[in-house]
Parts: structure tokens; C-alpha cells; sequence
């Protein structure tokens, strides 16, 4: 059977619950709790985020034309072309270097339209759309 007799042991008697001893293991406590708060609507945040969906693909738009750039370039050195297909070698050497000169002008188009639209492309813009702090 169950005795009715208190038969626990104090807190105080197990833990020596000194303020300081309690702390010598910190030295100081910071917090950083303050946030704002920002109320919006989700059709009007997937309108904001469907008209940057394009900003985000910007900043990484060169990746393409620089890597057909820099395969193309060192194979176009190295190869030495010929008859394939009915296709005669100087045809095949003469399409190698339109599409080096192809995905040189595409690079050099994306790192331009990436310069413009640097700060569009940016997480704090997207932040400050949300936050209705800039139209």
C-alpha cells in the first residue's frame, strides 16, 4: 500500500541554489528580442514575390553563357575539325565560333543587366517591398 509519509528530499537540501554559483558559468546575458512586426496580406505578398521572382534569377544570370564560354573557347582551340555529317570542317569551326561570339555577347548582356539591377535583386529590397517602405 501507498504511505501518506512525505518521503522527498528538499530542493534546498540536494541543490545549493546560491545566486552565485547559479551564474559562474555566465558571465553576461544579452538579448536581442526586439523585432517588428509586419502584417500583409497573402494575395499581396505573392503579387510582391511573383514580381521578384525575376530579380532573384538576375543575380545569377551569367552562369550559363560562362560556362558555354569556357567550354567552348578551350574546344574550339584544341579540335581539329573535320567532315561529318555531309558538313564540311571549316563549316563546323565557323559554327564553334559563332556560338563562342553567341554566349560571349550573351555574357557580357547579363553582367550588364546584373549591374543595373543590383540593389532590385537584393534581400533588403525584397524586405522593404513587404514592408510597404519603398513603392
Amino acid at each position: 500500500m501507498v504511505s501518506d509519509k512525505d518521503t522527498t528530499i528538499p530542493i534546498e537540501a540536494e541543490f545549493d541554489t546560491n545566486a552565485d554559483t547559479e551564474n559562474k558559468f555566465v558571465d553576461k546575458k544579452r538579448t536581442n528580442v526586439k523585432s517588428d512586426l509586419i502584417e500583409i496580406t497573402e494575395d499581396k505578398l505573392e503579387n510582391i514575390l511573383l514580381k521578384y521572382l525575376k530579380n532573384i534569377g538576375l543575380r545569377k544570370s551569367f552562369i550559363t553563357p560562362a560556362s558555354l564560354l569556357i567550354t567552348i573557347i578551350p574546344a574550339n582551340l584544341s579540335a581539329t575539325f573535320g567532315d561529318k555529317y555531309g558538313i564540311t570542317g571549316a563549316v563546323w569551326e565557323a559554327l564553334f565560333l559563332l556560338v563562342a561570339f553567341g554566349s560571349g555577347l550573351w555574357l557580357i548582356i547579363s553582367i550588364v543587366l546584373i549591374s543595373m539591377n543590383w540593389k532590385e535583386a537584393s534581400l533588403d529590397n525584397l524586405i522593404a517591398i513587404v514592408k510597404n517602405a519603398k513603392d
